[in-house]
């Protein structure tokens, strides 16, 4: 199964190094220009030959680098159609394909599908330097797509699925913010293929023999004043509930993206000059590449639970357990409410947690908790306030102005 796993990350681990090229007409510039674009990104490719014909370019046998992980060999030919050179000496090509892969684990038993993995609006720089690296990463690829992708035992049966995986960036607007986003379409298991019974008992109550779902979210970010969105990131699982996310930051500057670009080049450089690194130093780089973002500061945020008949299933199942049914659990829970607050010395906070969980509980429609300090936060200061939290976690309600309600 890890074999699988790990070839579909090939697949799609390529495809998001195609995107960060940008096709010659001399092949063996382009090939090498894409080599120069990837280690922006942190991963240092290598291949055995570069070919043309017409606006047509072929990479072949391409390997790709990541410091501290073994080498991955992409299969097959990585194509470039649409070819131009531009006149700054730049390159841009409409589409980028690496084949499909097809893989059958014969100890698991399982046959892996992957297809149509694609890259479109490709281009890159005339030169590639840490100087350009913020308008190259605007304009490595309009859209990176791949799928469907399938997961099927020996006799055929399909186990997984996911029919498209999607990335997009679109051109800058009049007021600089650059908005990227993403889908995940068409995901379905066949639960009937986990053999534990407790499991299968639970689907069972729960009413479930499929799952499907989906997921998606965009984020726009603006490079001169440092503010960054991040709107309706959500997973939804069809005919049971959704969960979405949405938070801003400022702080998130353009001096603060070179850095992280900085350390991405010499992670490429290391995983070229294919230097190993233990857990200890992979920790430390970690930390490296995290510490220019401990003063982003958080502007607002909201997680939000939509409910489509989940909350009511869980109740039935959990109530079963207990000898009662899904109702009668329900009436229950809205006496406990209070008692498990009992503890909290926070009075309006506890009036609100116990009046937004009732209502859902009555009425499971939504439940949201948000955010928004009066002044933004840097996420440093979080870390500065470790012993004050531990000692008192309610400190973090007021500090960051915690709402919660339901039904809205």
């Amino acid at each position: 199964m890890k074999r699988i796993t790990r070839l579909s990350l090939i697949a799609t681990i390529a495809l998001a190094g195609t995107s960060q090229a940008a096709l010659a007409l001399e092949a063996t510039d382009f090939a090498d220009r894409l080599v120069e674009t990837s280690k922006l990104m942190g991963v240092a490719f290598t291949y055995g030959s570069a070919s043309a014909e017409g606006d047509t370019v072929t990479i072949s046998d391409f390997t790709i680098s990541i410091a501290g992980e073994d080498d991955v060999e992409v299969p097959g030919d990585v194509v470039f159609t649409g070819v131009v050179e531009t006149a700054e000496g730049g390159f841009t090509a409409e589409r980028a394909t690496i084949e499909d892969v097809d893989y059958t684990d014969e100890d698991e038993g399982i046959t892996l599908n992957f297809v149509d993995i694609a890259a479109e609006g490709i281009a890159l720089p005339a030169e590639v330097s840490v100087d350009t690296m913020l308008e190259t990463g605007f304009n490595l690829y309009d859209r990176i797509s791949a799928g469907p992708l399938t997961v099927s035992d020996v006799e055929g049966n399909e186990l997984f699925a996911i029919a498209l995986m999607e990335v997009t960036i679109d051109e800058a607007a009049a007021d600089g913010g650059v908005t990227s986003g993403f889908q995940v379409t068409g995901i379905s298991a066949d639960l009937s293929a986990i053999e534990e019974p407790e499991a299968q008992e639970a689907f069972a109550t729960l009413g479930l023999e499929q799952f499907n779902a989906s997921m998606s979210g965009e984020g726009t970010w603006w490079p001169e004043t440092g503010e960054g969105t991040v709107s309706d990131v959500s997973f939804v699982v069809d005919d049971l509930g959704s969960i979405s996310m949405d938070f801003a930051v400022e702080g998130y500057t353009e001096a603060l993206y070179s850095e992280l670009m900085k350390l991405n080049l010499k992670m490429a450089e290391m995983a070229e000059a294919d230097i190993e690194m233990d857990d200890e130093q992979m920790m430390a780089m970690s930390e490296a590449m995290m510490e220019p973002l401990a003063n982003v500061k958080l502007v607002s945020g909201a997680l939000r639970y939509d409910d489509n008949s989940l909350f009511m299933k869980v109740l039935d199942l959990v109530g079963a357990e207990q000898g009662v049914d899904g109702e009668t659990f329900k009436a229950g829970l809205q006496f406990m409410v209070p008692m498990a607050l009992a503890e909290v010395e926070n009075e309006a906070f506890k009036t609100m947690v116990t009046s937004a969980v009732n209502t859902f509980i009555a009425d499971p429609q939504n439940f949201t908790i948000s955010v928004e300090p009066e002044e933004p936060i840097a996420f440093s200061e979080f870390e500065d306030m470790e012993a004050e939290v531990e000692a008192d976690p309610f400190v973090l309600v007021d500090l960051l102005n915690v709402q919660i309600t339901a039904n809205q």
